[in-house]
């Protein structure tokens, strides 16, 4: 396929919508205004060849690979975890999902897992912020949407109890965009696996 400023602009208009981030979350993302990210959908041929690699970066568009949009796979890994019941699991996926997603740059799970579970709807969401905020790329819109947890969840306690101790401990290492929404992991269990 040839690539011209519409076909560019093109494939990174439909991976930002499939993506669930608006005009004005990718111009904040890179650093720039919204106009420039209209210029760049359209086609507009002048736009700055940076900014274009930023968003382009922001997305996860490669120029040497078609992009089909497709989800990562970990919605519904997820999904399917929790229906199971195997909490061991969902916590290691947990940081495998993190770890990807920061060796990607950007969150790999563009929508929602459908879950039952509020303690990992939450969890997940304000890990994908934390992702975010870590890759400076926008949140996909279910993050950007998903509520604090009620109750403070530490999801280690699906497996066993946890004393105080263990829970200052982790709060004292969880990232603020966790915190933010009542939900406890200590950055380090999420960056490695």
């Amino acid at each position: 396929m040839e690539m011209n400023a519409t076909v560019l602009g093109s494939k990174l208009r439909g991976r930002r919508r499939s993506l669930g981030y608006t005009q004005q979350a990718l111009a904040d993302a890179i650093g720039s205004s919204r106009k420039f990210v209209v210029e760049l959908e359209a086609g507009k041929a002048n736009a700055s060849l940076g900014m274009a690699l930023k968003a382009m970066t922001a997305v996860g568009l490669d120029i040497t690979v078609a992009e089909d949009g497709a989800d990562s796979g970990f919605a519904e890994d997820f999904a399917r975890t929790i229906r199971e019941g195997d909490y061991h699991f969902a916590i290691r996926l947990l940081g495998e999902y993190a770890h990807d997603s920061l060796a990607a740059g950007r969150a790999l799970m563009p929508t929602a897992p459908l879950l039952d579970d509020d303690a990992y709807r939450a969890a997940l969401g304000a890990v994908t912020r934390w992702i975010a905020a870590r890759t400076a790329t926008p949140a996909p819109s279910w993050a950007r949407r998903a509520k604090s947890a009620d109750t403070p969840v530490y999801l280690a306690e699906k497996l066993h109890p946890v004393s105080d101790r263990m829970k200052e401990l982790i709060r004292s290492e969880t990232p603020i965009e966790i915190a933010s929404m009542n939900v406890w992991i200590r950055e380090r269990d999420l960056a490695t696996v």
